[in-house]
């Protein structure tokens, strides 16, 4: 792979030395960065010691040859109107092919004499120049015929041209797969040629294509960027002082945004100059102070979020009321302001700060507790490892997780997902682990959000997540062990002291986005199954107020799971029928159940 100061190069050699009357070729895969290399990269290069040396013309959509001819009519014209283009000098090249090809146009009769068409096209001067044709695979003239008027520049009129396309767009746009020898359909024996290229399935159109760019073309060279340098271009041209002072030169950011370019946007750049825009449109919105870190992931978070968008399609918001890692990434979370900006160009910035405050709380869990543990980021790339390396790295774990302050709490939730995982995969056995987990976070409901604390890390096979969904309920449950169920005491008379709770404070009832998994669902279901009619209603009414209007993003998982194991144990004691109730307390269990349907249905 040629470097971007070694293409350079090549192209300037080609231009003031090439003797071959041939076209060259720069290809690529859309959005690899072509054009933007030929505009702030290649172009100025070139003019640098000369202006007006380059002449930029995109195919695309283009009819006829006719069409060519026009815009390189019209962009020289345009450059000669400039009161800064180069003086018109004596001595210079006339493209033919470029006066007959444009004459019609003008209302030129192609046929007077060539004195008076070098007159009328004294403007049309391509000596010393570069014309560069983009998006050669996008323009609608058969590219025989395209070639062809390529070939009569380069040889006829001593044009330096460079065609800028993706080629394997060219020699695929037939739906047959197309597998052949290059030597053979070169060689000198044409007619075996033919049959062999037939009988391969090579379409007719590219082997003429082929075959007359073997004559016109005389080096391809397959562009891929040095996506490191680009990114940096990229974010300098956009001359925004924030971004700069964020990233800046930093090797490790500008690597990790390279790394995100070659990965996550499959080597398209488009997407991250679409993410790069928005971010800085966010950036000169905002009001007041922000820690650099946020300032850095709300970058990152829309780089995420672009590169899983699709054209025509806008995904649906997938998280917590301020972030979500479904739509970016764990480490950098996709905003709620940022996403409502790029699906509708709104940004409430009333919201940024509590923004803020949520992310400050995710990065104690994420930079503290992940990124600087080694262990922790051993056992998160146990793929990469061997088993007894990934053993002994659990048994560490396991040890340091008996001092209460060794491990961020915020490393709870992805630890008890990979610890599920390597159960099934390894065999180990996490239960001390388990042990440790539930008496460090015993009471801790206040000081830490659940919500960022039981984020989705891992896609589970059926099984690993029942095991997962039961160890994080049982987390949960003993975060909140010093909360309001701690005066309750599973007796139906309770039933009313908690009704006007709810009534009363219904906003803080589900505060932190927990309700119902703080309490003990076997004791809930014994109690019910003793209640009378009304205490029964009461406790419906209770669970109405919390999640009448409830969706998928406000209360955490394990809720989920507590209005599903509530709603199982009441189906299954009353399908035994082994409890003396009146046919109202029955009526009023059925809707309990009904109730309970809905809640999970419009939660799920």
């Amino acid at each position: 792979m040629m470097t971007v100061d070694e293409l350079n190069c090549y192209i300037k050699h080609y231009l003031e030395e090439d003797k071959t009357k041939t076209a060259i070729m720069l290809t690529g895969e859309w959005g690899s960065g072509k054009t933007y290399y030929v505009e702030n990269v290649l172009v100025p290069f070139l003019q640098e010691q000369k202006k007006s040396r380059c002449i930029v013309i995109s195919l695309y959509g283009l009819e006829s040859l006719s069409d060519i001819s026009k815009s390189i009519y019209m962009e020289l014209r345009m450059k000669i109107l400039d009161k800064d283009s180069e003086a018109l000098a004596t001595g210079k090249l006339i493209a033919k092919t470029i006066a007959k090809g444009a004459a019609g146009f003008f209302g030129i009769d192609v046929n007077m004499p060539e004195n008076d068409l070098k007159k009328m096209y004294s403007s049309v001067d391509l000596s010393n120049k570069l014309l560069i044709l983009e998006d050669v695979e996008r323009s609608n003239i058969e590219l025989t015929k395209l070639l062809g008027y390529i070939n009569n520049l380069v040889e006829r009129d001593g044009v330096k041209v460079l065609l800028v396309a993706n080629e394997n767009e060219i020699l695929n746009k037939e739906p047959e797969k197309i597998d052949f020898s290059f030597a053979k359909l070169f060689s000198t024996d044409s007619e075996n040629n033919a049959s062999v290229a037939n009988k391969n399935g090579v379409p007719e159109n590219v082997q003429k294509y082929l075959k007359i760019k073997e004559k016109t073309i005389s080096d391809t060279i397959y562009f891929e960027n040095d996506y490191c340098e680009a990114v940096k271009n990229i974010i300098n041209n956009f001359q925004s002082e924030k971004l700069r002072e964020i990233i800046g030169n930093d090797t490790a950011e500008i690597e990790n945004l390279a790394s995100m370019v070659k990965g996550l946007c499959h080597k398209n750049f488009r997407t991250f100059i679409f993410a790069t825009q928005k971010t800085v449109d966010i950036y000169e919105k905002l009001e007041g102070d922000f820690d650099n870190d946020f300032l850095k992931s709300i970058y990152f978070g829309i780089v995420s979020f672009a590169a899983r968008m699709k054209v025509g399609e806008f995904p649906p918001w997938q998280g917590t009321e301020s972030l979500s890692t479904i739509l970016g990434t764990n480490s950098d979370p996709l905003f709620r302001f940022c996403y409502d900006y790029i699906g509708w160009q709104k940004l409430d910035i009333t919201k940024i700060k509590a923004t803020e405050e949520a992310y400050r709380k995710m990065k104690l869990y994420d930079t503290h507790a992940d990124r600087n543990d080694i262990d922790l980021q051993k056992i998160f790339s146990f793929h990469e490892r061997t088993e007894k390396e990934v053993t002994e790295v659990l048994k560490t774990v396991e040890k340091r997780l008996k001092d209460p302050e060794d491990i961020g709490f915020y490393s709870y939730g992805k630890l008890a997902a990979y610890l599920v995982v390597l159960k099934d995969i390894i065999g180990f056995d996490y239960s001390q682990c388990k042990q440790y987990m539930l008496k460090n976070l015993r009471g801790k409901g206040e000081v830490i959000d659940s919500d960022i604390l039981f984020l989705p890390m891992y896609d589970f096979v059926e099984e690993n997540k029942k095991e997962f969904d039961g160890f994080i309920k049982e987390l949960s449950e003993s975060m909140n062990t010093e909360g309001e169920h701690e005066i309750f005491s599973y007796k139906p008379d309770d039933i009313k002291g908690l009704y006007d709770y709810v009534i009363k404070e219904k906003d803080k009832a589900g505060e932190n986005h927990v309700f119902l998994s703080k309490f003990d669902i076997k004791q809930l279901v014994e109690m019910l199954f003793h209640s009378s009619s009304k205490q029964i209603d009461d406790f419906r009414e209770i669970l109405f107020a919390v999640y009448r209007y409830a969706s998928k993003s406000e209360f955490i998982e394990a809720d989920i799971i507590a209005l599903r194991e509530l709603l199982s144990l009441v189906q299954e004691r009353m399908d035994a029928d082994d409890d003396v109730m009146d046919k109202i307390q029955e009526k009023q269990l059925q809707w309990l159940c009904d109730n309970l349907k809905m809640f999970i249905s419009q939660m799920s």
